[in-house]
C-alpha cells in the first residue's frame, strides 16, 4: 500500500502560512540583522568570510559549477530519453524534473531583478554605503539598484524540491524522504551566503517558498498531479528460426 496523497492544505495552505509567519518574524523581529551581525566584524568594517576559500571558492563558486554540471547532465539524459532505450519509460518524469529546476531558478532570478533589495554587505550598518529600505520600503529612484532578494545561490539546492513530487508521481511510500536533499543542500548554500554577507535569512526563506510552489505548479501541469509510474518498454524480439 502507498501512503495517502497530500491534499491542498499540506501542499499549499500550510507552506504558505509557515512562510508568511517566518517572513514577518524575520523582518519585524530584526532576526535578519541579528544573523548578519554574527558574521560582521566592526573592526574590519565588513564580513571576514566574504572572500574566504571555503565560503567563496568552494561553497559558492565550486557549488555553482557542480550544479551547472548536474543540470547539463540531466538535460543530456532528457534528450537521450527520446532514443529507443530504457530511459523512455522515465521521460515524463525526467522532463518534469528538468523543467521544474529551470523554472524555479529562473523565477528566483527574475525576482532579484524586480525587487530592488540590497545585500547586507551593501548596507551602511554592515560596512557598506547604502541605506536599508527593507522589502517594502519606498526606495528613491536615484538610489543604487539592488539585486539581492530573493537569494539566488540557494535556489540550486531548493529547486530540488521537485524530487519530492517525483516521489509522489512514482508512488513512493515515504515521499517526504525526498525533501531531505533540497532542504540540506539549500540550507548549506543559504548559510554560506549569510556568512559572506550576501543575503539575509528572509531572502533564502523566500527562495525556498518560490521553489516549492514552482515545483508544485509544474507537477500539476506536467504530471497532472497523478501517479506516473514508469512502464517498462517492451522490445520486440525477432522470431526464432525453424
Amino acid at each position: 500500500m502507498h501512503a495517502q496523497r497530500p491534499d491542498v492544505y499540506s501542499l499549499v495552505i500550510w507552506p504558505s502560512m509557515i512562510f508568511a509567519y517566518l517572513l514577518v518574524a524575520l523582518r519585524l523581529g530584526n532576526f535578519d540583522e541579528w544573523v548578519a551581525g554574527l558574521f560582521y566584524d566592526a573592526q574590519q568594517n565588513g564580513f571576514p568570510l566574504r572572500h574566504a576559500f571555503w565560503t567563496q571558492s568552494v561553497l559558492h563558486d565550486g557549488a555553482r559549477k557542480v550544479f551547472t554540471g548536474f543540470a547539463v547532465a540531466l538535460a543530456v539524459v532528457v534528450l537521450a530519453s527520446w532514443l529507443p532505450t530504457q530511459l523512455r519509460e522515465w521521460r515524463r518524469l525526467l522532463v518534469y524534473l528538468l523543467v521544474s529546476i529551470i523554472v524555479s531558478i529562473g523565477a528566483v532570478n527574475l525576482g532579484k531583478r524586480v525587487t530592488n533589495v540590497d545585500c547586507p554587505w551593501d548596507l551602511s550598518i554592515f560596512g557598506g554605503d547604502r541605506v536599508e529600505y527593507g522589502l517594502l520600503g519606498d526606495k528613491p529612484e536615484m538610489a543604487p539598484v539592488g539585486h539581492c532578494y530573493p537569494g539566488g545561490h540557494s535556489s540550486g539546492g531548493f529547486s530540488l524540491f521537485a524530487l519530492y513530487f517525483v516521489g509522489l508521481a512514482v508512488g513512493m511510500r515515504r515521499p517526504r524522504q525526498m525533501l531531505l536533499p533540497p532542504l540540506l543542500l539549500g540550507s548549506i548554500l543559504a548559510i554560506d551566503q549569510w556568512m559572506r554577507g550576501a543575503h539575509f535569512p528572509s531572502h533564502d526563506l523566500t527562495t525556498a517558498y518560490i521553489c516549492w510552489m514552482v515545483s508544485l505548479l509544474c507537477y500539476k501541469l506536467l504530471l497532472n498531479g497523478e501517479s506516473t509510474r514508469p512502464t517498462r518498454v517492451e522490445v520486440a524480439c525477432p522470431p526464432e528460426r525453424s
